[in-house]
């Protein structure tokens, strides 16, 4: 059996061919550059399908495709008429046109965090239907649901109205404990539950129709599973399936992840989510902008290592790598895109300090890789202390393709940090999802070690010296950040 996993992240999207013993017989990748109107951050719908049928196309070259699965990025959102046609661009996760709304909501924060896992921020789904609502009153009208990148693409394949809990659980409006909708919620940011699509779990959630077979090729009846948000598969994917891990995914933001067994709610900075397994809670720290702020860097300061939206990291790497341990004193601040769950604070903004003219570029370079490093770590400590105590902490995402940033992370974090080089985590999720759906293993556990076979992962130790060194950064760090964000 040929599985299908269609990988939908920030600004591309990837489809991989695996057989049942995990694996891969085929790759297809595809850039999904976002659209900048002023100010608003936006995907225009039919890159995600022109996306979805070239990928299909062109893996099926490679075998029959036995069953689709699907992990996307969380809380991207557009209306949708009851064919299922979009009727605006999707608004991205990192777009903040809903702040005043956030704003004006905030005397809500405690109760919204207590019942949906997440406190009200521009991230999340909630608030961007509500703008919509408000500022788009006719499209809200004509449309019949509100859908996130994988309901649009799970209706276009089966035709059925479903999102997962482990999306649900990232819209301000599901209730964390009861895994429906929240008519308290619903009330609060003034959105109809009709225009929501039905929560489901993880799984099987319907199968390809004759119009998706005439426009690709792949039978008609060819089960279809949603296998969650694409953090919680990367989680899954990197083998957190019990307490002693964490999981740092470093791709266009940062995400740490650890996993619970029942909701955790104690802290109001942090979020709360399913879990891409049944009957599990991911606690979540982001960091909004990473590999974003290297690709501006880039783009900015180093034009000669950018070409048509491609970067030379591995020539930045080496830059950054020729600059001493903290960068000949520069300090970056990292938060382009606001500070996340550390401070949700999304009027947050970045600063380079202690810049002379006997710095470099090559400084500028490795304070913000140090920076990026700087922001994990204190998210880190967020964390509830059982979980900061864990013996492993798995590492992924495009940005940690970076034997250079993997040594400055263990480095700023004391941690020993682990790293396959097979770095499609959530794609590996999705495949594990899928593989237990569809009974071809009983566990999570079996198709883990199915696809992870005879694969040992990377370790990169800190050297206490500079563990040393970068504690008395953090506190400066965190001086400088407050001088300039508070």
């Amino acid at each position: 059996m040929n599985i299908l996993c269609i990988d939908i992240g920030t600004t591309s999207m990837r489809g991989i061919l695996y057989n049942e013993l995990g694996s891969i017989q085929g790759i297809k990748s595809i850039l999904t550059p976002l659209v900048f109107r002023g100010s608003y951050i936006e995907q225009k719908p039919e890159v995600y399908l022109d996306g979805l049928l070239e990928i299909c196309d062109t893996l099926q070259r490679y075998g029959e495709i036995d069953a689709i699965s699907l992990t996307s990025l969380r809380s991207v959102v557009t209306l949708a008429d009851a064919g299922g046609e979009a009727l605006t661009n999707f608004i991205m996760w990192q777009d903040d046109r809903n702040s005043h709304i956030v704003e004006n909501l905030k005397k809500y924060d405690a109760e919204i965090h207590q019942t949906t896992g997440t406190p009200v921020n521009t991230v999340f789904t909630a608030g961007k239907i509500t703008w919509m609502k408000d500022n788009l009153p006719e499209i809200y009208q004509k449309a019949y649901k509100a859908m996130i990148v994988p309901d649009y693409l799970i209706h276009y394949m089966c035709g059925t109205w479903k999102t997962d809990r482990s999306y649900g659980s990232r819209t301000n409006l599901m209730n964390l404990k009861t895994g429906e909708w929240d008519e308290k919620m619903l009330e609060i940011f003034n959105i109809d539950k009709e225009k929501l699509c039905d929560l489901v779990d993880t799984g099987i959630v319907g199968s390809t129709n004759s119009t998706f077979e005439r426009e690709t090729g792949i039978r008609k009846g060819t089960p279809v599973i949603s296998s969650g948000g694409d953090q919680q598969n990367s989680a899954l994917g990197l083998g957190e399936m019990d307490s002693s891990s964490m999981v740092i995914n470093c791709g266009t933001g940062s995400f740490i992840l650890a996993l619970a067994d029942q909701p955790y709610l104690e802290n109001p900075a942090m979020m709360c989510n399913v879990s891409a397994m049944k009957d599990k809670y991911i606690i979540e720290s982001n960091v909004m902008s990473s590999a974003a702020s290297l690709n501006w860097l880039i783009k900015e300061f180093f034009p000669d290592e950018w070409h048509r939206g491609n970067a030379n990291y591995d020539n930045i790497n080496d830059i950054a790598a020729s600059s001493p341990i903290g960068a000949n004193g520069v300090i970056c601040v990292p938060l382009f895109q606001g500070c996340g769950s550390r401070d949700w604070n999304q009027n947050a903004r970045a600063g380079f300090f202690n810049i002379s003219l006997g710095n470099t570029r090559a400084d500028i370079a490795r304070s913000l890789y140090e920076g990026i490093a700087a922001e994990i770590a204190l998210s880190i400590y967020s964390f509830p202390e059982e979980y900061q105590k864990a013996d492993k902490i798995m590492i992924g995402g495009g940005m940690t393709k970076s034997d250079f940033f993997d040594q400055v992370l263990a480095d700023v974090t004391g941690r020993k940090l682990y790293r396959y080089s097979d770095s499609q985590a959530s794609a590996i999720g999705a495949f594990m999802n899928a593989a237990v759906a569809l009974k071809i293993y009983d566990s999570y556990y079996e198709a883990f070690a199915a696809i992870r076979r005879e694969t040992i992962p990377h370790c990169f130790t800190p050297f206490a010296d500079h563990h040393d060194f970068y504690e008395g950064y953090l506190e400066e760090y965190e001086r400088l950040n407050k001088t300039i964000n508070h």
